[in-house]
């Protein structure tokens, strides 16, 4: 659980900085939070269920080992962090600016939800269906970044690339375990 006063210390410090000219710190530390608080919360949702619940389904034989999405996890938190720390420093009165920002708290969203969904709820269903409309997110991410962020969009392009791997595992997964 996140401490409440560790929270609060964070902010203090991150306004003290502004303060003293630390706006980049500020934002950096802003969006370490925001990523590390839906990487906490997806995490919560989950449980043991990769252990007592994943482990013991019926792969597709095309199935990446379970080490390659740790790989794949801990490089989407870091693009994440990324793309939203960019997008709070040129934050401005850009309407795409802000529809940026608010794709990637959204894609942050659907990610656990995604989590929650397949692994909190046990369900191949759910979790490949459910990539569908999260996919249409992230492509709109990607469009929107393309106009006002080339350096987050290119970084955004492999995960796009993986989700549409994520739609073909996921599905080829839900066929075995019927």
């Amino acid at each position: 659980m996140v401490n409440l006063e560790v929270l609060c210390k964070i902010s203090w410090t991150a306004s003290r900085l502004d303060n003293l000219g630390g706006h980049y710190i500020k934002q950096l530390l802003t969006s370490l939070l925001t990523v590390m608080t839906f990487a906490v919360l997806g995490n919560a949702f989950v449980g043991n269920s990769i252990i007592e619940w994943y482990m013991e389904l019926e792969k597709p034989w095309y199935l990446v080992p379970l080490w390659a999405f740790i790989v794949v996890g801990i490089l989407y938190y870091i693009m994440a962090g990324t793309i939203v720390y960019r997008q709070l420093v040129n934050f401005t009165e850009s309407k795409r600016r802000k529809t940026a920002f608010l794709l990637t708290i959204g894609m942050l969203a659907g990610n656990e939800v995604w989590n929650y969904l397949f692994f909190g709820l046990k369900s191949t269903f759910l979790g490949f269906i459910s990539l569908i409309p999260f996919l249409m997110l992230v492509a709109g991410l990607a469009y929107t970044l393309k106009k006002v962020d080339l350096f987050s969009f290119v970084i955004l392009i492999p995960y796009l690339f993986w989700l549409g791997y994520d739609l073909i595992w996921t599905y080829g997964l839900h066929m075995e375990n019927i």
